[in-house]
């Protein structure tokens, strides 16, 4: 039996998350369900996308992804399962979620619509396919339904595919342009910067633009650097560049939001290893 990993934008104040675990209990009650998160923005797909490759590397290798961040429900957008190099499966929109992740899993191996009814719950309702159709099919795979027998057979290279952002866009001034990846629930704003692409050390001064002037922050690596209120840089728990008030909320104080664009300008550089 494999294990089935389940994010989802759904949150936990309404019965989503738990009818979908419902559905799963009922088809392959053996399998344990892994909650990574139900807490993505709702219908921030490339948000989705990001925590979902990050979590790869921690699953076990024989996981069931399933994912629903699914703002295109009740369209002609496909919903799909899919297979990948590493041996996983993933279930979810066809809109570039699953993609990522796959492609951290040593790519899309084979890839089929769901359209096998015979699968599915009844009747399928046409604004919660997370419960009555992408459930139902990681409940079968986890419990070793073949991936064929859920729906028909598409080319993985006709899937929708999502490029995450992975790093800055160089900027005059000896700067870069970063954009907003998400905001987590303290008000960090985590960046499309990867720690190693920074290209400075713990201590460097940089003055950060995100729209109403410069500000100068530190760049330090860990939040008991800072003093409280104090605006950083930091390096978060997926290494990126984060954006975040020690014990306050950035997001809130700046006004920030996913998307947002945030200039970046080394002032002062630190090395690494330097004190």
């Amino acid at each position: 039996m494999r294990p089935i990993c389940f994010l989802s934008d759904f949150g936990l104040a309404d019965d989503f998350v738990g009818s979908c675990k419902g559905v799963i209990a009922s088809i392959a009650p053996e399998a344990h369900v892994i909650d990574l998160t139900h807490d993505v923005p709702g219908f921030e797909i490339e948000a989705g996308a990001e925590i979902l490759q990050h979590a790869t590397r921690y699953m076990p290798p024989d996981t069931v992804y399933l994912a629903v961040v699914d703002p295109g429900v009740g369209t002609t957008r496909r919903g799909i399962a899919l297979s990948t190099g590493s041996g996983a499966l993933m279930v979810g929109p066809d809109n570039g979620l699953l993609l990522p992740a796959a492609r951290f899993l040593g790519g899309v191996r084979e890839a089929v619509v769901l359209d096998n009814p015979r699968y599915q719950m009844h009747p399928v309702s046409n604004t919660f396919h997370g419960r009555d159709i992408f459930s139902p099919a990681a409940a079968y795979l986890a419990s070793g339904t073949g991936l064929s027998d859920l729906g028909s057979s598409v080319p993985p290279a006709e899937l929708v595919n999502l490029d995450l952002p992975e790093s800055g866009v160089e900027a005059p001034e000896d700067g870069f342009e970063a954009r907003i990846i998400s905001i987590d629930r303290f008000g960090n704003a985590r960046l499309s910067v990867r720690q190693e692409q920074a290209g400075f050390g713990y201590g460097s001064l940089l003055g950060v633009d995100v729209g109403d002037g410069e500000m100068k922050v530190r760049y330090v690596n860990t939040f008991g650097a800072a003093k409280p209120g104090e605006l950083v840089l930091v390096p978060d728990s997926h290494w990126r560049l984060s954006l975040s008030i020690n014990q306050g909320n950035a997001a809130q104080a700046l006004s920030l939001n996913s998307g947002d664009r945030v200039h970046l300008r080394l002032l002062e550089r630190r090395n690494a290893g330097e004190r």
